[in-house]
C-alpha cells in the first residue's frame, strides 16, 4: 500500500502559486477556506511565538488527514469552476483534477455562505502574489457547526487551532492600542462568542491576559471594547 501524502503549508501555498499564475484575472477573488485556510493560521501562530497560545501537537497519523484535498475556496459555482478549469466535477471526491491539484470550490457550508466569505475575507500578500483567506471567526463558526453535525477527526484539529490563534490574536489586538479597531474586535468577539458561548470564560490565562490588555486601555478611545467586555468577560468591572 502507498504511504499517504503529508500535507503542509509549503504544499497549500504551491497550490495557490499555481492557481494565480494560471488563472491571473479570477484567482484574486476566490477564498481560501477549509483545511488549507487553517494551514494559513497555524503558520501564522507558530510564526508569532506567542508566550501563552502555540500550535497543538500532531501526531503523525494526524498530520496525514489534515487535508482531505489540496485547496478549498469559495467565489464560483461548482458549474463556473468546471467552465473555467475545463475539468468535470467528481462527485466522489468533491473536487476538479487540475495540473496535478485537487481543487474545491464550495458553494455553501453548514453555517458558511459565499457572501459571508466574501465580505470577510482577509488579504494576504506574499512575495510574489497576493490572495484571499477566510477571517478566523468564520471559520471557526463553521468549524463549531460541523463539529456538531459531522465526524470528521479534521474539523477537530483544525478547530482546536482555530481556538489558539483566535486567543492569541484577540490579546494581540488588545495589546496593541494604537492599531485597535474597536468595531472590528467587538464584531469578531460576537461571532466567536456565538459560535461557542463559552470561548471567553473557560480559560482562565487567557480571560486574565484580555483583562489586563484591557485595564491598560484608553477608556475615552477604545469605549465600545470596555463595554463589550463588562458585559461577556468574567470578573471585567471596568
Amino acid at each position: 500500500m502507498p504511504l499517504p501524502e503529508i500535507y503542509d503549508w509549503e504544499r497549500v501555498r504551491g497550490a495557490l502559486r499555481l492557481l494565480a499564475a494560471r488563472f491571473p484575472d479570477d484567482f484574486p477573488d476566490w477564498v481560501l477556506i477549509g483545511g488549507g485556510a487553517c494551514w494559513f493560521y497555524r503558520e501564522s501562530l507558530r510564526l508569532a511565538r506567542d508566550r501563552d497560545f502555540s500550535v497543538p501537537a500532531c501526531t503523525a497519523a494526524e498530520e496525514q488527514i489534515w487535508l482531505s484535498k489540496d485547496v478549498d475556496f469559495m467565489g464560483l459555482t461548482m458549474a463556473e469552476a468546471e467552465d473555467l478549469f475545463q475539468s468535470p466535477f467528481q462527485p466522489d471526491t468533491h473536487t476538479i483534477s487540475f495540473e496535478g491539484l485537487e481543487v474545491d470550490f464550495l458553494e455553501e457550508g453548514l453555517r458558511l455562505t459565499m457572501r459571508d466569505a466574501m465580505t470577510s475575507a482577509r488579504e494576504v500578500r506574499t512575495g510574489d502574489f497576493v490572495f484571499l483567506v477566510l477571517a478566523p471567526e468564520v471559520l471557526f463558526a463553521e468549524k463549531c457547526a460541523l463539529i456538531e453535525n459531522k465526524d470528521r477527526p479534521q474539523d477537530r484539529l483544525h478547530h482546536a487551532l482555530l481556538v489558539q490563534f483566535l486567543k492569541y490574536e484577540f490579546c494581540a489586538d488588545l495589546e496593541r492600542p494604537e492599531a485597535l479597531d474597536d468595531n472590528d474586535w467587538v464584531l469578531r468577539a460576537r461571532e466567536v462568542k456565538t459560535a461557542d458561548g463559552r470561548f471567553f470564560s473557560h480559560d482562565t490565562r487567557f480571560n486574565e491576559r484580555l483583562l489586563r490588555a484591557l485595564a491598560a486601555l484608553n477608556p475615552a478611545t477604545h469605549k465600545r471594547v470596555k463595554h463589550w467586555a463588562k458585559h461577556h468577560l468574567p470578573a471585567c468591572t471596568e
